[in-house]
């Protein structure tokens, strides 16, 4: 059996995440990488996504906020780190004063 890109609609690289399917393309710029490393902690259900900030110039990540713990700030640099296109993550993240 012959291989038909059209079976698998229209082959890798076909579309983007954008467009609801293909392989998503890599960042193409520190906007883009923000926003892909932004997504890796919505998806990761032991991330507080909503209170770290995720800024990006020249393709090194930097996290700032505060999280709860020594565990949740470990997390949070292995993630961003594993986002394509990310050349080094700078860890700013503060632990949580206990009350």
């Amino acid at each position: 059996m012959a291989f038909d890109p059209e079976v698998l609609g229209g082959g890798v690289g076909a579309s983007d995440a954008s467009s609801g399917g293909g392989i998503p393309l890599p960042p193409q710029n520190d906007q883009q990488v923000i926003e892909a490393v932004r997504d890796a902690f919505f998806l990761d259900p032991d991330l507080p996504a909503d209170t770290i900030d995720v800024e990006s110039c020249d393709y090194v990540v930097y996290l700032r906020g505060v999280v709860g713990s020594e565990e949740i700030k470990r997390r949070a640099e292995s993630v961003a780190a594993q986002v394509q296109c990310v050349n080094r993550v700078i860890n700013e993240l503060r632990l949580a004063q206990p009350s």
